[in-house]
């Protein structure tokens, strides 16, 4: 399917198979020729002739629409025709989460309207308006709206408009760039060689005292070696998970997540050995001043055969408490009662405002981010004594989902009462490299939750947190379709169920 759109602030964008996309803006082009992403004119950062990146989301707010799932409440209010299509009538408001939905291209405070292609999944437009009983913008400032002025289905398209004009600065992935000799290799050479050669050496140093030290302090409920019962999701030529559609049900359940409240033990596994097996061949030869030695090291670090348990209790939207059990460089306890947030570490307390759990916690917590990912499958089995889902995930993007996601395809286990993530395994092929597991659980009584902070350690006021990170902008689907809704006035549950599948396809 390709598309031809032109959006209300003059932009016009191209969209074809393979990956190739234009957008033109009054600042200047952009675009993908199936291979290579490139611009023009270029930045001034672009003096090396190319950019570290990769294919740019083209108009994400509305092309890639799966943000409006996310910790959202939604309402559909019937059909009504925009660019001269069918299009849902939507209404979606931030709902009560553990997760922070208020994100870049993300819902706001107040309402999202938002009128979705019925075909398609895209959003024809997208007006961001006060809350209910909050004044409306004056005549100096009117809504914020975005929104498609002209769409055209299937155009004929000249291939040329995705070739890079002359002059356009083309994209260069990390490896070609390490690999090339050109300015991105000095640098590393220059200013991280050296640093990298002495971090190597003392990672090797360091090896077998550290993994002495975990066997003699590490607590009862940690295990060697990152778990191997999940098998690789079987992935189609596309890039999606191979298998079933997800029900209506998995859907609705991943939307709804987020205000359970339960305590649990989270495991998680990293193998930073396979991770950084991804490093090239030409790295690894010839060191590049000491880049070599840290993958060496790296790659002999082993770290993925041994977990790092925390104690989560999760009182719903606001209120939880993680206690790491494997400090490193993490706070050993990070806990907010919805009002305010304590962080216990080094022997002292900094408190300050409330604020998102850390990412892996509050993603594990609120499975709703699964809903910008491919899907498939959904069988109900047993996850020790819970009822759960097993679901297939792929990324839309290589860049999506980082912390909890760090390779393109993945097997999420979703518990069918609370809506969290058990389990979410991470694959690199058929390898497993990262795995994240909730057990244990146990569903708590909303009202229980209390703090519970040492009560003899100093305090002292916060001036920075890190729990509350941002992820990374919604990815980049060059195909979004799903059914077209037959009727209107089914009941709501219904109406965003349907709603829920045409972004989800």
């Amino acid at each position: 399917m390709s598309l031809a759109a032109e959006t209300n602030d003059g932009s016009k964008v191209l969209l074809a198979p393979g990956r190739r996309y234009r957008v033109q803006t009054p600042e200047g082009v952009r675009g993908c020729d199936g291979d290579r992403a490139w611009r023009h004119p270029p930045l001034d950062k672009d003096r090396d002739g190319y950019w570290l990146g990769g294919p740019e989301a083209p108009l994400p707010m509305l092309l890639c629409p799966a943000w409006l799932l996310r910790s959202s409440r939604l309402e559909v209010r019937g059909h009504v025709t925009a660019c001269g299509r069918d299009a849902l009538d939507v209404v979606a408001t931030v709902r009560d989460s553990i997760m922070d939905p208020l994100r870049k291209n993300g819902l706001r405070p107040g309402r999202t309207e938002a009128l979705v292609d019925a075909e398609l999944g895209i959003l024809l437009r997208v007006a961001y308006l006060p809350g209910e009983g909050e004044p409306l913008p004056g005549d100096d400032e009117p809504p914020d709206v975005t929104e498609l002025v002209s769409l055209v289905v299937d155009p004929v398209i000249d291939s040329a408009q995705f070739a890079p004009p002359p002059g356009s600065v083309l994209a260069k992935s990390w490896s070609e760039a390490v690999g090339s000799g050109g300015p991105v290799t000095t640098a590393i050479e220059t200013a991280a060689g050296l640093a990298a050669g002495g971090i190597g050496t003392l990672i090797k140093y360091r090896t077998s005292r550290q993994d002495q030290g975990r066997a003699e302090t590490a607590p009862e409920d940690t295990e060697a070696g990152l778990p191997q019962d999940d098998l690789p999701p079987e992935m189609a030529p596309d890039g999606r998970p191979a298998g079933p559609e997800v029900s209506d049900e998995v859907l609705q359940l991943l939307h709804d997540s987020g205000t359970g409240t339960f305590d649990a033990t989270m495991h998680e596994w990293f193998d930073v050995s396979a991770m950084i097996s991804q490093v090239p061949e030409s790295v690894r030869r010839t060191g590049f001043g000491g880049l070599g030695v840290l993958v060496s090291a790296l790659t002999k670090r082993r770290i993925g055969d041994t977990d790092e348990v925390s104690k989560l209790r999760i009182g719903g939207p606001g209120q939880y408490q993680v206690d790491r059990r494997h400090e490193g460089k993490r706070p050993g306890t990070i806990a907010c009662d919805g009002q305010h947030r304590w962080v216990v570490s080094d022997g002292k307390v900094t408190i300050g405002p409330a604020s998102p759990p850390p990412p892996d916690v509050g993603g594990l917590t609120d499975a709703s981010w699964l809903l910008e990912c491919w899907l498939s499958g959904g069988t109900l089995i047993m996850s020790g004594d819970r009822p759960a889902y097993r679901l297939h995930a792929a990324r839309r993007d290589t860049q999506q989902f980082m912390m909890m996601f760090p390779a393109a395809a993945a097997v999420a286990v979703v518990d069918a009462e609370l809506g969290i993530v058990l389990s979410l395994t991470s694959f690199l092929g058929d390898k497993p490299v990262r795995r994240y597991e909730l057990r244990d659980v146990v569903v708590a009584q909303p009202g229980d939750f209390r703090v519970n902070i040492p009560p003899d350690l100093p305090v002292e006021p916060a001036t920075s947190y890190s729990g509350a990170d941002r992820e990374p902008p919604p990815s980049t689907p060059l195909k979004l379709a799903g059914a077209v809704a037959q009727e209107v006035g089914k009941e709501a549950v219904k109406a965003a169920r349907d709603f829920l599948r045409r972004l989800n396809p």
